[in-house]
């Protein structure tokens, strides 16, 4: 039995190690960057959800058919783990999403009027989309560091 011996010459694993660290690096910018857009879309999506399904009058200060209604966060956490919060200002949105009794001014209950559940609706339909927007978004990124 004979030994051979193998020799192989590697260049550019620097870079490419580079490149890796850097994209690791940029990631997070990239996922917050992807979560605030994403965050004002579905906000638009809940508006457009609150306005198809309740008689809502956009006039009113405190309507959930308006944008401003819903306020988003700042990113919240770290790394993959990072995340946004959608919020509704108006103080009748839990009535209107979850449904409530309907009571008369004497007290006597009268009947419950059910939630439309508007956000539970547009964060289902948006949340499907999600992979691909982050896919895109690590696309993106690989083509950026020149690795793709």
């Amino acid at each position: 039995m004979s030994d051979h011996v193998v020799r192989m010459d590697v260049s550019g694993m620097d870079e490419l190690i580079q490149s890796f660290e850097d994209l690791a690096r940029r990631y997070p910018d990239k996922a917050g960057d992807l979560l605030r857009k994403d965050g004002r879309s579905l906000r638009k999506e809940i508006v457009k959800k609150a306005r198809d399904l309740t008689d809502t009058p956009r006039q009113s200060k405190m309507s959930l058919g308006k944008v401003g209604s819903y306020g988003i966060s700042p990113v919240k956490g770290y790394g993959a783990n990072q995340y946004v919060e959608i919020t509704a200002k108006s103080p009748h949105f839990h009535l209107v999403e979850h449904g409530h009794e309907l009571v008369s001014h004497s007290g006597n209950h009268i009947g419950f009027v059910p939630g439309k559940h508007y956000l539970e609706q547009a964060t289902k339909e948006f949340t499907n989309d999600m992979p691909n927007h982050v896919s895109k978004m690590v696309d993106e990124l690989l083509k950026e560091e020149g690795l793709t």
